[in-house]
This record gives C-alpha cells, sequence and structure tokens, in this order.
C-alpha cells in the first residue's frame, strides 16, 4: 500500500511524504511504483534548456526512514511488550552489568523508540482533535490528551532514579535526558497546537487552563533539570534553542533512517552500448581507409583528404549513436539507484528518474485529469506547457524490514522536498494595482497578488492497490501560498 501527504515544508519548498508500506499477502518481495507529472506554465520558461536535470536533482532532497510503529496515547500506557515495559526492561539490564555495550546499546535505542512513538501518538491525537464536530467529543479527547501525556512524562521520569545507582555512567544519564528533553519539547509543540486549534472554539475557556497548567509544569521541570528554554528578550539565545532542538531531534530519530547507498543506474549497460557505438564508427573510419588506400594508394593528397572526412563522420556517427543509446537506456533503466540499508543489512532500493515529456504521450487518463479549463486550453495552443515526470520504482523486503530489533516495522516514509526557487527566476513582480470605480474620486486603487499555478499529478501503484491523485500548488516570487488536494 501506498500513503501520501503533500504540504508546504517553508516558503519555496513542497514536502511529498510518502508511506511505502508492506502488504501481508505472503510476499517478501514488495513493489511500488510512483510517476509524478509537474505541469509547468510556459511564461515561467522551465524546459530542457534552462533547467537540465542536474538542476531538477540539485532541488530535490529525499529522506529515507522506517515508519514509526503505531501506538495510541492510551496503547503506551498498557502493560505488555509497549514501549514503556521495553525500556524498563532495558534499564534493569543495563543496571546489572552497566558496562556492557550491548546493554547500552539497548537501552538508548528503547529511549529513541519510545520518545519517537508518543510523537507520533501526540501528533495522531492533535488530528483526531481537529477532525471531530462535536463539543463533547473534542473536549473528551482534549481530556484524554493531557491525562495521557502527563502519565506517559511522569512514567518516563520515574526511571531516572534506576539511573542515579554509581556504576551508571554519564554518557547513559545524559541518553536518558535526551529523551526526557525531548518529550518536553514534543509535549509544549503539541499542546500549543492543541491551543491553536481551539482558541475560536466554545471550550477554549474550559480547557484553557488545564492546557496552559501542562505547558507551564513541563517548563517548571525542564528548568529543574536545567534543559535551554526559549526566552522572548533574547534572540542569539532562541536561536541556540532552536539549533540544539534540531540537533536533538536528529539524535532520537536516527534509528529510524535508513542508509543509503547511491549509484548510476543501468552504468554497465550504458558502457556496453557506448562500445557498440565507437565500434560502429570505427568500422566505418576502418572501410573507408580501407578501399580509399586500395582506390588512391598511399601517401597520396585525395587520400590524406578521405580520411579527414572520414575521421569527421567517423566521431558524428559515434555522438549520433551515444544520443540514439542513451534516449533508449532512458526508457529502460533509470538516473540512479538507491540502497537501502539498516545497519548494513540491506532491506531493498528505490530507483529514481527524471525527464521531460511531450503531451501527446501521455497517458489519456492523465490528460483527462490535467483537464485544463477552456482559456487555459486555448492559451496552451499557442504556448505549451511544459511537462516533467519524476518516476520511482521501489522494491523492498519485508522479512528484511521485520528482521530489525523489537518492534514490528510495516515499512519505510520517503520524505522528498522539491525546492521551487529556481521556478521563480523568470516570474513578475507579486503585486500588481488593481482599480475599481469610485463616484467620487473617480477609481480606488487597491493590490492584487500575481499568482503562478503549478499542476502535480501522482500516480501511485502497489501489489495492492493503483490510485492517481491531483494537487494544485500556488506560488510567486514571495514563496508558496497554498497546496490544494483537487478531486
Amino acid at each position: 500500500m501506498i500513503d501520501t501527504e503533500v504540504k508546504v515544508h517553508d516558503n519555496f519548498s513542497l514536502e511529498f511524504k510518502i508511506g511505502f508500506i508492506t502488504n501481508k499477502n505472503g510476499k517478501d518481495i514488495n513493489e511500488f511504483r510512483i510517476n509524478t507529472w509537474v505541469f509547468v506554465p510556459n511564461s515561467l520558461d522551465i524546459n530542457r534548456s534552462t533547467y537540465k536535470k542536474n538542476d531538477f536533482y540539485r532541488d530535490v532532497k529525499t529522506n529515507m526512514r522506517l515508519i514509526t510503529p503505531v501506538y495510541s496515547l492510551e496503547e503506551i500506557l498498557k502493560a505488555g511488550r509497549g514501549p514503556l515495559p521495553r525500556l524498563q526492561k532495558a534499564l534493569d539490564a543495563l543496571v546489572i552489568d552497566p558496562a556492557d555495550e550491548v546493554k547500552t546499546e539497548s537501552f538508548v535505542y528503547q529511549v529513541k523508540m519510545l520518545v519517537c512513538i508518543v510523537k507520533s501518538a501526540l501528533r495522531r491525537h492533535v488530528q483526531i482533535i481537529k477532525a471531530t464536530t462535536t463539543d463533547e467529543k473534542t473536549l473528551e479527547h482534549v481530556e484524554a490528551y493531557i491525562r495521557d501525556i502527563r502519565e506517559i512524562n511522569l512514567r518516563y521520569r520515574e526511571l531516572w532514579d534506576e539511573l542515579s545507582k554509581p556504576d551508571i555512567t554519564k554518557q547513559q544519564r545524559e541518553y536518558f535526558l535526551f529523551g526526557d528533553d525531548f518529550l518536553g519539547n514534543i509535549t509544549e509543540q503539541y499542546t500549543f497546537q492543541v491551543i491553536r486549534l481551539l482558541r475560536t472554539s466554545t471550550l477554549f475557556e474550559a480547557v484553557r487552563p488545564k492546557l496552559h497548567k501542562l505547558i507551564e509544569d513541563e517548563i517548571a521541570h525542564r528548568k529543574k533539570r536545567g534543559f535551554m528554554l526559549l526566552d522572548k528578550d533574547n534572540e542569539k539565545h532562541n536561536s541556540l534553542v532552536i539549533t540544539q532542538r534540531n540537533i536533538l531531534k536528529k539524535f532520537v530519530e536516527s534509528d529510524l533512517f535508513l542508509q543509503i547507498i547511491k549509484k548510476k543506474d543501468g552504468f554497465f549497460a550504458e558502457q556496453f552500448y557506448y562500445s557498440i557505438a565507437a565500434g560502429v564508427a570505427m568500422i566505418f573510419a576502418t572501410v573507408i581507409s580501407f578501399f580509399a588506400t586500395q582506390r588512391f594508394g598511399n601517401f597520396t593528397t585525395d587520400l590524406f583528404i578521405i580520411l579527414v572526412f572520414s575521421y569527421m563522420f567517423k566521431d558524428r556517427i559515434k555522438d549520433m549513436m551515444r544520443y540514439y543509446f542513451s534516449s533508449k537506456l532512458g526508457k529502460k533503466y533509470f538516473d540512479t539507484k538507491l540502497k537501502l540499508s539498516i545497519r548494513k543489512q540491506e532491506i531493498g532500493w528505490i530507483k529514481e528518474a527524471f525527464d521531460y515529456i511531450e503531451e501527446n504521450k501521455l497517458s489519456e487518463e492523465v490528460r483527462n485529469i490535467r483537464a485544463r479549463s477552456p482559456l487555459v486550453e486555448a492559451e496552451n495552443q499557442v504556448y505549451d506547457e511544459k511537462i516533467m515526470l519524476y518516476r520511482k520504482w521501489v522494491n523492498l523486503s519485508k522479512e528484511e524490514i521485520e528482521k530489525y530489533k523489537e518492534y514490528r516495522l510495516s515499512g519505510v516514509n520517503d520524505i522528498t522536498r522539491i525546492n521551487l526557487l529556481n521556478f521563480t527566476q523568470k516570474m513578475d513582480n507579486p503585486h500588481i494595482p488593481l482599480y475599481i470605480s469610485n463616484e467620487e474620486r473617480g477609481y480606488i486603487s487597491i493590490e492584487g497578488n500575481k499568482m503562478y499555478s503549478l499542476y502535480f499529478i501522482l500516480h501511485c501503484k502497489s501489489d495492492e492497490d493503483e490510485y492517481y491523485k491531483k494537487y494544485r500548488v500556488m506560488f510567486n516570487r514571495n514563496g508558496i501560498s497554498d497546496v490544494t488536494e483537487l478531486n
């Protein structure tokens, strides 16, 4: 199964979060394919000459990570094989033998996984609150949120006493404190999200004191531990806090990120066909040389001229054949192949390719989904849209993924960010004056925003399902203003 989510990452970057979820139908190898067509207005002057393949890959950043195991806040607190009991077990083993590197590694892993699972659970719970339509249910979800996150943080922090034993190293304690600091950060982050969601709600006054108390208690605890906190009057200090939090986030999520080895796809096939091109060109030159020698003899002016021309044509024949083979190989092979590994254990690969395509090469279904308005279609007859195609072919081994540690992992998240700054270079000014009739003054001047539209069509295909999605991105020289999924 393929799960897709598209959102704005920053002013000029789109984020495509694609979840490749391995199925349970008995097949070990799962295949996924995603084709993304990007329809670019002619006025942006994006084409093969101005925006090459290397430019696209320079604007694309991809992170591959394992999908965080799914638990609700309530499930995290349950006894059994949840993240809290696993952490307790790893800590008990560490206390018995703090010098054991394997037990230290297991303890650090359980700290990281617990806080990652809590972060994922908080995000889903906030989404549930956002989607709830009745006040009664919303209040119930908010109260559960406050109760459960308080209890999770308390149970985690109660483990600190066991780390106070003299045999426990300073570094082992610091790993635990990293998790504590991260828990405080995400509790604040998602509680502020809940407050923003409910500010205009009739429930706000009822829940505001409890949410505020939750944040204040977290701040008090973090002060006690000596963690870095924001200061509204110290901009330089706040910059350091942001940097520290980013480093902390990378650390706690490090066990979910995959190692990637990147190489060119079809390298040996390409060299083989290029060798054929060179051989054919050489045969042409050799045959011409042979017949010219037979006809004009050695060391004559005619032979010299013919050999020069044969050499010129030899190079042209080689280059034309290389171009022909390149275009043919581009259809069969991809640009790059990324090998995915967890701690040197390969779990699969991803192939990716980018190119421009002509509209007549689009399938009927994609053309229908694009469905330009009559005016845009009329413009397209004169100034045709440029169409880019970004392909991915993903191959994952369910068996190898499930070998990793203790949690049952469902698949891989591909987080791809596309920077659109290069698309803005030929844009007009973002603000233009507009005029409205006014009886007294003749007209009133207002300011309008000139926006450009990019359309993305995704075709997602896996062993279990196949579907299309369409997105419209509105942006100008000031950045991206909106991303909308269209039916």
